[in-house]
């Protein structure tokens, strides 16, 4: 009995120890040796954690193991070299709460990514190129990471291909984008050929597109706020995807400014979605079979665009304050139904909340503009309207909403009159203050 005992006490003491010494935890001084070299001596597994300092790159991580700022410590990898400022070749690396300084422009991104189960957390990176690239890189994560462009071109102007995208994919599936904030890159999150990546809570800033996906499958944006870039959300040649619960607000500064943008995507779900003061709200081309349900499209140029979208269902928006509520040319075969449309008076005579007269989406303007792109400056002119009032041609390939709200639901119905008086007051009391002044000056001038 006493034998045995011993035995298995000795057995424990054996793993103990060797738990402890394939996960040790190794402190390093910033002054001590390169961040390389301690890399190089580390053991897999090992916890590496790095003083306050700043520790040159580049680096290479090709074993597994935990690379992160000691508590309370301010710790910056600075790399001024054309490679990358960390190359990870291994995987269920990690790497957490540590300022990357790669303000050179150059091809390499600042983090590429060649492994598997890679974390990254709290990283603050500021890049003259890519932010993170990821290849052939599966089931990681990126969260509650900052991307910035820094970069500083030399005797030369600056130019928007200077700038790389803020966390670029190809052919790396399964990966979650959660809580990260991306500014002034080329795109915020690219994809491509990459299925099932999450992208949720994120904030993306003065960029081309906040979330850029390309042949892709299975992606999920969700809960995300797009602002003051050219499109929030750009879905091309994708099938299977979900865009949901984001807010883009201000995508107008450009000619071709969209707050969400399908092209060539089928079988994809655009809902609960807040798209407010772009040139476009939702922009839909050549896609089909799509669910477009319960978003809120406000005071957009365009609210909705359907050009040669066929079979889509198009049901529970509300478009309110936009300049123009929709347009549409080509699209056929769409199910629109029961969509709050503030530019539409319809007639309910049965008390069911839904106008007995349907509201038919008249492609007159459309075609017009194709035609002859300079129209446009007449768009929603009296005369433009009059005209389109008396186009009737093939009426019944029109997409139309054959039952829509006579009011807006939830909250837009308790805020918007309020919303909407407090707008009237205010441009009308600028145009007093404007006629006022003109009329003073003149007066003044005499």
């Amino acid at each position: 009995m006493r034998a045995a005992l011993q035995k298995l006490m000795f057995g424990l003491i054996v793993a103990m120890l060797t738990i402890l010494i394939g996960t040790s935890s190794v402190k390093a001084e910033a002054t001590a040796k390169s961040l390389q070299m301690l890399i190089n001596e580390a053991q897999v597994g090992d916890i590496l954690l790095l003083s306050s300092g700043t520790y040159e790159g580049p680096i290479i991580i090709d074993k597994p193991l935990q690379l992160a700022a000691e508590s309370g410590a301010e710790v910056t990898i600075k790399n001024t070299s054309e490679k990358s400022a960390i190359q990870i070749k291994a995987n269920n690396v990690s790497i957490t709460g540590i300022n990357i300084l790669d303000e050179t422009i150059k091809r390499d991104p600042t983090i590429l990514v060649q492994a598997n189960g890679v974390l990254l957390d709290g990283l603050q990176i500021h890049t003259g190129s890519f932010g993170i690239k990821m290849r052939k890189a599966n089931n990681g994560e990126v969260r509650n990471t900052r991307i910035d462009w820094v970069g500083v071109a030399q005797n030369r102007p600056l130019k928007l291909s200077d700038k790389g995208n803020g966390i670029d994919l190809y052919e790396s599936n399964g990966n979650n984008f959660n809580g990260n904030t991306i500014s002034s890159m080329h795109d915020g999150i690219y994809m491509e050929n990459s299925d099932d990546n999450v992208i949720e809570n994120n904030h993306f800033e003065l960029l081309r597109y906040g979330v850029h996906c390309m042949y892709t499958k299975g992606t999920v944006i969700r809960n995300n706020y797009g602002n003051l870039n050219i499109t929030g959300a750009m879905i091309m040649a994708v099938r299977d995807v979900e865009v949901s619960g984001n807010r883009f607000n201000k995508q107008s500064e450009n000619v071709n400014s969209q707050g969400i943008l399908l092209f060539d995507a089928h079988d994809t779900s655009i809902i609960g979605n807040h798209v407010e003061g772009n040139r476009v709200g939702l922009y839909v081309e050549q896609s089909t079979q799509n669910k477009i349900e319960d978003n809120d499209v406000i005071g957009n140029f365009i609210g909705i665009q359907l050009l040669d979208a066929e079979n889509n269902v198009i049901t529970k928006n509300q478009f309110v304050g936009n300049v123009a509520s929709a347009e549409a040319k080509n699209s056929i075969g769409n199910a629109l139904d029961g969509n709050y449309w503030d530019s539409f008076q319809g007639i309910d005579t049965d008390g069911d909340g839904r106008s007995e007269i349907a509201y038919a989406l008249n492609p007159f303007f459309q075609s017009l503009i194709k035609a002859k792109p300079g129209f446009q400056l007449f768009f929603q002119s009296p005369g433009m309207i009059f005209l389109e009032d008396l186009y009737q041609s093939d009426r019944q390939l029109w997409s139309t909403d054959f039952s829509p709200l006579m009011r807006p639901n939830g909250e837009l119905n308790a805020i918007l009159p309020t919303q909407t008086l407090l707008h009237s007051a205010l441009v009308g009391a600028g145009l007093l203050i404007l006629v006022f002044f003109i009329i003073y000056m003149g007066v003044r001038k005499r």
